[in-house]
């Protein structure tokens, strides 16, 4: 069943009526006071809820989709969302991308320091205080976790504040991996392995051994990040849902492959503004690069490059991976009730997003479809990656590697790449099956930061749209890629994002920036 994390906030019309004990009495009363609320499970829960509720998006480049658009994967030609600025590879300090992910961010770490500390004299059982306490610790783990990924060294704060104690400085990210997987270790010690009812959506030990094997794997410790993806592996709990065209329809949420996602209910609290579904299948901001749609091998396992891959560039997406088809909307395709023709459509490269577009949704501005954070699939590509990373060349990376492409039919390593492959082999094919399996699911640009590879950045090509007109005879239609976008590589920024001119302005000490900035 549906739920989404709201709090729900009391707001009270107040009046003074003159008594000077009324108006020395400091309890306040426009707000919930902590002294007065953590009275029951019910209200404590309400506080909990309130953590997750920061999860969600709350400015435009803060959506999942806004991040392959920051990639090789996608491209955004609207400069008002910020999507442009960053894709350009142009993000300054007044960026509206970077600040809006470092204050969610720092929403989460903030509320959840809030709870840790009132929770401990609420009116509850231990059980109680102690699941929801590895539930708080959990998300300010994932937030901390987020951050140390794009902007390095961050402030580290565990607790309520004093504003004398407000300036704070930031602390080395290895100090703040630290007590990342302090959290992580103990939210997957307390947290259930699932939930029924109206609970499902809550953070559980796979949840929090999923997000330690990956900030592990981001901050290169292989062997560690092996083995937390082991133990989610262990647990038992999960396993791949059959069909990958249809596992992202709201129909199959909350499915056997999910291991962490937004909730969202319909008219009660559907996708923040703009939903997937209005930004992917009415705005024309939502473009699918060609270099992403060559990335998808042929049904035979080659890719199209390959002169015996059977590929033929003027009937491109012709057995093509089936991933293709069911993320991208390509020309001459189904687009809710109608075919999408490139050239009566606003997006330049002439491709759009299928995944999380929610075709055929009466209402796009009331899309309620769940968005995952992680799911198994990444379980077993985050543990071949570890593997490689390490050193390792064994076959329980063919295996794991397999099992992804044996989801959609596609042919296994062996019998296309073949075996005995070292490690630079390897890490292209995981590499590429992670572009092909998590295309638009907000990973893309997060691998590219991991691997700091350069080549990544590059110009934007898409397909010209004038030669993709005639509804009538798409038989008649010439594929032709041409530049939509030059693109370079910053190397006086590198890969970190800048620490907001906003917060600076607050707070010198979080100086100096990020290096290009």
């Amino acid at each position: 069943m549906k739920n989404i994390y709201i709090i729900t906030l009391f707001f009270f019309a107040l009046s003074i009526l003159g008594c000077k004990k009324d108006l020395l009495d400091k309890t306040p009363k426009d707000r919930l006071s902590p002294a007065t609320f953590y009275q029951n499970e019910s209200q404590c829960k309400q506080a909990l809820m309130g953590i997750y509720n920061a999860i969600q998006p709350n400015a435009t480049p803060s959506h999942f989709y806004q991040f392959d658009f920051m990639s090789d994967n996608g491209y955004c030609q609207d400069s008002w969302q910020g999507s442009r600025e960053v894709g350009e590879w142009l993000t300054n300090t007044s960026s509206w991308a970077p600040n809006t992910k470092w204050t969610m961010d720092f929403t989460i770490i903030s509320r959840a320091n809030e709870f840790l500390q009132d929770i401990s004299n609420a009116s509850v059982s231990e059980t109680v205080k102690t699941q929801m306490s590895a539930e708080a610790k959990f998300l300010r783990g994932y937030a901390y976790a987020d951050l140390i990924t794009y902007f390095g060294d961050v402030p580290l704060i565990t607790k309520v504040l004093a504003l004398s104690e407000a300036y704070v400085s930031r602390t080395a990210k290895s100090d703040v991996l630290t007590q990342i997987l302090a959290d992580l270790n103990d939210a997957a010690t307390d947290l259930p392995i699932s939930y029924s009812g109206t609970d499902v959506g809550r953070a559980t030990k796979g949840a929090a051994l999923a997000y330690k094997a990956k900030i592990l794997l981001y901050n290169e410790k292989w062997a560690e990040a092996a083995q937390a993806a082991q133990d989610v592996i262990d647990l038992g709990a999960y396993s791949l849902f059959s069909d990958y065209g249809t596992l992202f329809d709201e129909a199959h949420e909350n499915n056997v492959e999910v291991i962490f996602d937004i909730q969202y209910i319909p008219t009660t609290q559907s996708q923040p503004w703009p939903t997937s579904a209005l930004s992917l299948s009415s705005w024309p901001t939502a473009n699918v690069t060609a270099d992403l749609i060559n990335s998808y091998y042929m049904t035979n396992g080659l890719p199209i490059t390959d002169a015996n891959s059977g590929y033929n560039d003027q009937d491109p997406f012709k057995n093509r991976d089936p991933r293709l088809a069911a993320s991208v909307v390509l020309p001459g395709s189904s687009f809710g009730s109608s075919t999408f023709i490139p050239a009566v459509d606003q997006v330049p490269c002439g491709a759009r997003p299928r995944k999380y577009a929610a075709l055929g949704i009466a209402d796009v501005n009331n899309c309620s479809l769940n968005t995952i954070l992680m799911r198994y699939a990444d379980i077993y590509l985050m543990k071949a990656e570890a593997l490689i990373e390490s050193g390792s060349t064994d076959q329980e990376i063919y295996t794991l590697i397999d099992k992804v492409r044996a989801r959609v039919n596609m042919p296994n390593v062996e019998s296309v790449e073949g075996t005995g492959l070292n490690q630079s082999q390897l890490r292209n094919i995981v590499r590429h099956e992670r572009r092909v399996e998590f295309y638009n699911e907000g990973t893309r640009y997060g691998d590219m930061l991991r691997w700091k590879d350069e080549s990544l950045v590059h110009d934007v090509y898409g397909y010209d749209k004038a030669l993709l007109s005639n509804p009538a005879s798409p038989a008649t239609w010439t594929f032709k890629q041409i530049k939509i976008e030059t693109r370079t590589f910053n190397a006086s920024k590198g890969w970190l994002w800048p620490i907001p001119q906003a917060d600076i302005d607050i707070n010198k000490n979080l100086l100096p920036n990020n290096p290009g900035y």
